[in-house]
């Protein structure tokens, strides 16, 4: 990712923006899903800032973690368009819907059997809108206890007991599912 940001800045490269927007368009998609809960108006709000990002190109190298930067910009960007549309209102994060989820793939999941799969992503929907949220940031998206802290501006503490509670929840719907001698192994390690 870093040589694509590198070819942007420098040279002005279209498509390694284009590999960049393709790269992380679809999580950034759903973030803003979860304010706007419109898909037109969320891929809109993502358009906007990655418009934003490319006229500022040049500047790049001031941004210390591009995720959390592109996090925080569609987050204002969402709210912004709340704002915009009479629906002039904070939205508390235990509202926030993390519709869309999607495994990523990774040749561990590919190993789980689609029934399996379709089980896992029954428990994440029946996981409170908080825990699902910062589940999916984390372990979807692949983002630190400490980016999502910033991006939804709470404690790291709040998202490690967060991720916790949705770890323990999906253990707890999962392990009926599992063979009588294997047990379900979700982890949270305590990254800050």
């Amino acid at each position: 990712m870093q040589l694509l940001l590198e070819k942007i800045q420098n040279d002005d490269d279209q498509q390694s923006f284009k590999q960049f927007y393709q790269l992380l368009f679809f999580r950034l998609y759903q973030f803003a899903y979860s304010y706007v809960h419109s898909k037109e108006s969320a891929e809109e709000v993502v358009n906007d800032v990655f418009l934003c990002f490319w006229q500022k190109r040049k500047s790049l190298d001031a941004i210390d973690n591009i995720n959390v930067y592109l996090y925080v910009a569609v987050k204002n960007a969402s709210l912004n368009w709340l704002r915009k549309n009479r629906q002039a209102y904070t939205v508390p994060i235990e509202e926030l819907k993390a519709d869309h989820l999607r495994l990523v793939p990774n040749p561990e999941l590919m190993l789980i059997t689609h029934e399996f799969e379709s089980h896992i992503r029954e428990a994440i929907e029946q996981l409170p809108p908080r825990c699902k949220l910062i589940f999916k940031l984390i372990k979807e998206d692949g983002l630190s206890y400490k980016q999502v802290a910033s991006i939804l501006d709470v404690s790291v503490k709040t998202v490690d007991t967060q991720l916790y509670l949705a770890l323990k929840k999906l253990s707890m719907i999962l392990k009926p599912l599992m063979p009588v001698n294997s047990s379900v192994c979700l982890s949270s390690s305590n990254e800050e």
